[in-house]
């Protein structure tokens, strides 16, 4: 993907698009029972569990985490379960807050089929507080209080042991986390805080100063201290803060996805942009800095305050479905009148596979050439939408010398996987370094591979 100019050496004429999620116009979960209290949000997880072809998710409601799943990702069921009990009704909450601990607001949860331990099979992050604290563990943002990351076990996803109700005091508030395959490793993005003593004067007016720390684990027990990952820069608006951020691996990469908070008095907002990193630790924000999922129109359902909750979104067929939390209000506090009732409810975003940015070029034509690459493999394949125009492949040396007999050009196709039919079999390269030279006219790149 072309989330940054890491294989890049130059472009012409073209132009970098961060695409949009294209988002369903109604919600798929809405609150609907008295325990939701007018609020379900993605605080939390949706996953496509393989074992049983179910979707399920584990969501935020009015504080409790409940449980719902879907044979198709679009109609929910919100299942009657032993766990909670509300007016002598069975409940589809399976946490509740004020009855686990000191539960106070879902992270996420994540289905572990590596763990030898069936009562393990399912584990829960979230913030485990204590308002009235004063040993010394006290949150250095929040005097009076303990806030840390707390963890749970489970065998079903619905009966749920608490494993250690305060594995680390690095977190203060909302966190993302997920199994890293590259790195075996729990790693979780969570919410720490800047001072004016660390920064300078930027925070004294600019919010609380919200940013992400990194902390990972090696059996969900035991968790690294905790390292700045990122903060809003000068390229943010005054105001800006980074509220949370949900990663997932892809393709060698780490995506991240920035929680976006603009906090004046009289805004109160959050959407979501794209971040990238190639160890998991030094993320770059993708230029343009757009929205990938922004608040709602004039009218939406989710006119207001976008979240996520943990990742990797769900892919199905050749697209990725990402659900997200959307509300009719702004965030606290707002000095304004433009604001809704107090409702939160989830929605559906998709995109096509990888397509989150792409680099582009009108009928006037653009180029992009790559550094030298060893292209080992067979044949290489486009991420790209040429469906109305062309888009020519050609190796170069790296001199930048053209290679005879090696240029293909694809045209009247749209699709993650295009095939460039060049007349021979990568492999003839042998282990030579090229470069790629893309030449497009009226048409969209998003990545390549080599198979």
């Amino acid at each position: 993907m072309f989330l940054d100019d890491h294989v890049v050496e130059r472009t012409e004429n073209t132009t970098r698009r961060v695409h949009q999620a294209a988002k369903l116009p109604d919600p798929v979960l809405r609150p609907e029972h008295p325990w939701e209290n007018g609020q379900v949000l993605i605080f939390g997880t949706a996953i496509h569990d393989p074992d049983d072809g179910l979707f399920k998710m584990w969501y935020h409601a009015a504080g409790h985490v409940a449980y719902a799943t879907s044979t198709n990702g679009l109609r929910w069921d919100k299942p009657e379960l032993d766990v909670f009990v509300s007016e002598g009704k069975k409940t589809n909450v399976v946490l509740q807050r004020g009855g686990f601990g000191h539960y106070h607001e879902v992270f996420g949860v994540v289905k572990d089929p590596r763990d030898p331990n069936p009562a393990r099979r399912y584990k829960a992050a979230f913030l485990s507080f204590d308002p009235h604290y004063t040993g010394p563990h006290m949150a250095p943002f929040h005097r009076g209080q303990r806030r840390s990351l707390g963890t749970a076990v489970s065998s079903d996803g619905i009966h749920w042991t608490m494993e250690n109700e305060f594995a680390s005091d690095e977190i203060c508030d909302i966190s993302r986390f997920f199994w890293d395959t590259l790195t075996n490793r729990y790693v979780l993005y969570g919410r720490t805080k800047l001072t004016p003593q660390t920064v300078g004067t930027r925070w004294r007016s600019w919010g609380w100063g919200r940013a992400v720390t990194r902390l990972e684990s090696p059996d969900f027990r035991t968790w690294s201290k905790g390292k700045l990952m990122m903060a809003a820069d000068a390229k943010d608006p005054k105001g800006s803060e980074i509220y949370s951020m949900s990663v997932f691996p892809h393709a060698g990469v780490y995506v991240g996805m920035v929680q976006m908070y603009y906090s004046p008095p009289d805004q109160g907002n959050l959407d979501i942009q794209l971040a990238i990193s190639r160890d998991g630790r030094d993320f770059t924000r993708v230029e343009p800095r757009t929205p990938f999922i922004p608040e709602g129109h004039v009218g939406a359902w989710d006119r207001f305050n976008i979240s996520l909750g943990n990742l990797p979104p769900i892919e199905v067929g050749d697209e990725w479905w990402f659900y997200y939390g959307g509300r009719t209000y702004r965030h606290s506090p707002y000095t304004g009148k433009d604001t809704g009732p107090k409702i939160g409810c989830i929605g559906l975003a998709k995109v096509k596979r990888g397509r989150l940015l792409s680099l582009e070029a009108s009928f006037d034509g653009g180029t992009v050439v790559t550094k030298p690459l060893e292209l080992k493999g067979s044949a290489l394949r486009l991420n790209a939408n040429a469906a109305h125009g062309t888009l020519g492949v050609s190796l170069l040396d790296e001199a930048g010398q053209p290679l005879a007999g090696w240029d293909a050009t694809v045209l009247g196709q749209d699709a993650v996987e295009i095939p460039v039919p060049f007349k021979q079999p990568l492999s003839a390269l042998g282990a030579k370094p090229v470069r790629l030279q893309f030449t497009l006219k009226n048409a969209q790149l998003f990545g390549f591979r080599v198979q």
